[in-house]
């Protein structure tokens, strides 16, 4: 054989060898990945050709036989090492707030979805804050849990919601004065004087009293103003029985002292003015206040005449006459207590003192009128002080009350008539004080907008 085929066989055994070493190898391990994938370039080189096989030998493809399964892989040598478990930082967790919606505005719901809450609370006030406003005042660590909210029974009297209101009373009075004497019927001749004072009387008449006023919203304040008017009348007359004689209380002594008849009338126009404010508030689950002050003003006229004939008089005539006009300040109060269904029960009081200027004048006459015996005027500054007080009940019902009640109202020392004391001495005169009070009924109807 020659040498070169020789050579070519010693190739050809080598690489059959090497083809089945290398089919156990890759049977053990797998195969080995390309360094490139198939058809990449590498940086710097055009791409990697397959090798072919050299000349003039002949590729052989042996097959392998199938690879034996992979021993499992043991653990390496030592102690594999555990990661550490994370811990919470020490202290406490840091909790993510939670996300409430706007106070005052609800959130939407979803679609589909119905809504059931309560009417009423749909407009309810936010909070203020934790604990406070509304049910345990300001301690507690914040402003409130709201406004506190009025009982719908109390809501007349202690309405939420502003606006105008009005109020109007029908009064039925009587007033009462002192110093309305005219006449005493006597049976006792000389210096003695028996029998009854005759004195008038004022009549039961009607009046009215009205309010107009503006509430501020939640604040519960409003102002108002106020008007009272109101007037009366009184007449009497007697004759003298037989035995008797009129003696006159209002002559001047020395003049005319006994008459066969006597009569007497009286008028009374009262008018008064308010200027007030308001403050209502709730106490309780039945009890609403409302306190007032401001300043009145008052002109109260007041005519008293007394007729005069027989014996010592002819055709007499005494005219005195009362008016005061005051202007000064008035504080006072209402509570209601409010139970079933609206019925409610009703307190009232008020009190002031006015300043102003008192004209009493003195017209005597006889003669119907030819022979006058006093025309004068006792005019003073003076200071009245006044009161009222009433009770009653009555029904509301929402913006709406009907009321009605017994009150009293009195002026103190309102009169100061002069009346003459010696037929010697012309200017010898005491002034008599005498109080004005009206009592009676009053309906009241109030409505607010």
């Amino acid at each position: 054989m020659p040498w070169g085929n020789g050579r070519v066989l010693v190739v050809a055994a080598g690489l059959v060898w090497g083809g089945g070493a290398a089919g156990d190898a890759r049977g053990q391990q797998g195969p080995t990945p390309p360094l490139f994938p198939p058809g990449t370039a590498r940086v710097g080189g055009p791409a990697e050709l397959p090798a072919a096989p050299p000349a003039g030998v002949t590729q052989v493809q042996v097959k392998s036989p199938a690879p034996a399964e992979l021993p499992p892989l043991a653990p390496s040598a030592g102690k594999v090492a555990e990661l550490p478990a994370l811990a919470p930082p020490a202290g406490k967790a840091t909790e993510l707030p939670t996300l409430a919606p706007p106070a005052g505005k609800a959130e939407p719901m979803p679609h589909g979805v119905k809504d059931l809450t309560p009417p009423e609370l749909e407009h309810s006030e936010p909070a203020h804050g934790a604990n406070g406003h509304g049910g345990g005042g300001h301690g507690g660590g914040g402003h409130g849990t709201g406004h506190p909210e009025i009982p719908g029974h109390l809501l007349p009297s202690v309405p939420e919601e502003g606006g105008f209101f009005t109020a109007v009373d029908f009064l039925l009075l009587r007033p009462r004065r002192g110093a309305f004497d005219f006449a005493i019927p006597s049976t006792a001749g000389g210096l003695i004087t028996n029998g009854p004072v005759q004195s008038l009387n004022y009549e039961l008449r009607t009046g009215v009293r009205a309010e107009l006023g503006y509430r501020f919203g939640h604040s519960h304040w409003e102002a108002l103003a106020g008007y009272t008017y109101f007037r009366s009348n009184a007449f009497d007359s007697g004759f003298a029985g037989p035995g008797q004689a009129l003696l006159p209380t209002l002559t001047r002594p020395g003049l005319i002292d006994t008459v066969s008849f006597a009569a007497a009338d009286a008028n009374l126009v009262y008018n008064v003015y308010d200027a007030m404010v308001a403050r209502r508030f709730a106490v309780g689950e039945h009890v609403g206040l409302r306190m007032l002050g401001g300043l009145r003003f008052a002109n109260i006229q007041q005519s008293f005449n007394a007729y005069y004939d027989g014996i010592d008089a002819q055709q007499a005539q005494v005219r005195l006459g009362s008016q005061f006009q005051g202007f000064g300040p008035v504080v006072g109060g209402e509570a209601v207590w409010a139970g079933w269904n609206g019925f409610h029960l009703y307190a009232k009081a008020n009190g002031g003192v006015l300043t102003g200027n008192a004209e009493n004048p003195v017209n005597e006459a006889n003669g119907n009128g030819r022979a006058v015996f006093a025309n004068t005027t006792y005019d003073i500054q003076k200071t009245v002080p006044f009161t009222t007080v009433g009770v009653g009940g009555g029904w509301q019902y929402r913006t709406f009350s009907l009321r009605a009640g017994y009150e009293i109202t009195h002026w103190f020392g309102l009169i100061d008539q002069p009346r003459f004391t010696d037929d010697v001495g012309r200017g010898r005169f005491v002034p008599t004080p005498a109080n004005l009070s009206l009592e009676g009924l009053f309906v009241q109807a109030g409505v607010a907008y």
